[in-house]
């Protein structure tokens, strides 16, 4: 019993911290107690143990709060330690494996609101192949990897993006703010992403979100090819292929087991 009561008061503390995102950096306890439905005595304690570690900050001029140095060193030491890239090299190499065309993987990058290209897998096909640059970014409106990330956003970050005047790369670049809702609502719906020629001309890619602990989206696993290889009985079987492994991914990035 003293066990489970210690797991439920640190799973209150985490819901506490959880609270504090970019679009939303300070609380008050009010706030805390009414959007958690926490007790007040318990959000007083857990504050004031969280504070008194360094994890929360009370600003003296308002009363707020705000994660503290610990929380953002702890962070810092996340980073440091985290490496998609190597997380994600054997679900590439399989995924490959399997369809021969280019793998992609793409990192989300929260402040520019880009998807980065952080690593691929060639296709080994003969003939005409996809190649992206490693280290190439696209803004979340243009591309399968890139939309594939903007989809499982927050809904308060999409539309936050979607405010931004939307760049066209090819004529097939969707750049109508209604045609981007529908578009992340029809992705939404699927588990994944399709582009055809969105980002380069002759060019088709399939991509599926990877999830991070908070169950946004960190990044993408996506697949190229050659427009005239892209039947609809090859999308549906590479899609089907992409969503398992980056499920996969996923599931080993958050500890989740279907």
């Amino acid at each position: 019993m003293e066990s489970q009561a210690g797991v439920a008061l640190v799973a209150k503390a985490f819901q506490i911290l959880d609270l504090f995102q970019a679009s939303s950096p300070t609380w008050s306890q009010a706030e805390i107690i009414r959007k958690t439905d926490l007790n007040r005595s318990t959000v007083n304690r857990l504050v004031r143990f969280l504070a008194g570690r360094g994890y929360l900050v009370q600003i003296s001029y308002s009363g707020r709060y705000s994660l503290g140095l610990s929380a953002i060193e702890l962070g810092n030491r996340a980073n440091a330690g985290f490496d998609l890239r190597a997380n994600c090299q054997a679900a590439m190499e399989e995924l490959s494996a399997k369809v021969n065309e280019t793998v992609v993987l793409s990192a989300f990058d929260p402040l520019k609101m880009i998807a980065v290209c952080i690593d691929q897998v060639e296709s080994r096909k003969e003939g005409l192949r996809v190649f992206e640059k490693v280290g190439s970014s696209f803004p979340l409106h243009a591309g399968a990897a890139p939309k594939a990330i903007l989809a499982f956003l927050s809904e308060d970050a999409r539309e936050e993006f979607l405010q931004n005047q939307l760049k066209r790369f090819t004529a097939n670049t969707l750049t109508s703010k209604k045609e981007m809702r529908q578009d992340i609502e029809e992705t939404r719906q699927r588990g994944y992403a399709l582009s055809k020629e969105e980002t380069y001309e002759g060019t088709v890619g399939i991509a599926a979100p990877i999830f991070g602990p908070l169950g946004t989206a960190i990044g993408s696993l996506a697949v190229a090819l050659p427009v005239h290889r892209a039947t609809p009985e090859a999308l549906t079987t590479i899609a089907q292929q992409v969503l398992c492994e980056a499920r996969s991914v996923s599931e080993s990035l958050t500890g989740a087991v279907e």
